[in-house]
């Protein structure tokens, strides 16, 4: 609680302690929808996520974290996930994202934010959006503009397809993503890493502002 406070009155980020224990409640809090989240056994399966999210808020500590999941067009669970903002009017926060496959934790910081695939560091998204490789440094990726309704998402300098911007008018049944390509399975992992950033903070912003 002490350490609470004095982050949220001076402004300090959290350490790597407070986001460890943090990430273990995130684990703990979505297990129980995790155990039910859909299998996907192929990249086409992607295109079944509808624009449609469940959420909670649980307390912790003086800070706040939403727990919720991202439903396919069937209102099946196929990702699980939580959010915490630290700082309020900064950047700094922690997003946990769990598919049947993979786990994806997004140490989202003032510059750049550290991306973890499977409890390893891949990947760094820039300031520009852009993602780079945590060792080759090479871009990877990222999500601009396509339309008002669409986004591209990038990957390895190729339109792999389509995010449909949450903040639109939209119906139940709206799907998120568009695959204009088949993908390999690195190109899948790629572009499921920036799909779930863009798509649940982007919806995440649009609830808060309800």
């Amino acid at each position: 609680m002490i350490e609470d406070l004095l982050r949220a009155l001076l402004g300090i980020p959290p350490g790597t302690t407070r986001i460890n224990k943090d990430l273990a409640i995130m684990r703990q809090l979505t297990k129980p929808v995790a155990d039910q989240i859909i299998p996907w056994e192929k990249e086409k399966e992607l295109e079944l996520m509808a624009l449609k999210m469940e959420v909670k808020s649980h307390k912790r500590g003086m800070d706040r974290m939403l727990v919720g999941s991202l439903l396919s067009i069937y209102v099946e669970p196929m990702v699980t996930f939580a959010y915490m903002d630290y700082v309020k009017g900064t950047r700094e926060a922690l997003l946990y994202c769990r598919t049947r496959e993979f786990e994806l934790v997004y140490r989202i910081k003032k510059r750049d934010i550290d991306v973890f695939l499977n409890g390893t560091q891949v990947a760094i998204i820039d300031q520009d959006g852009i993602m780079h490789g945590l060792k080759s440094r090479s871009a990877l990726g990222r999500v601009k503009p396509y339309s008002s309704d669409l986004m591209s998402v990038m990957v390895l300098d190729r339109e792999a397809g389509h995010l449909f911007n949450p903040n639109r008018p939209h119906s139940e049944v709206q799907r998120a993503f568009f695959l204009m390509t088949q993908l390999s399975d690195e190109e899948e992992r790629i572009f499921l890493a920036l799909g779930l950033y863009e798509l649940i903070t982007r919806m995440l912003a649009n609830k808060k502002k309800k």
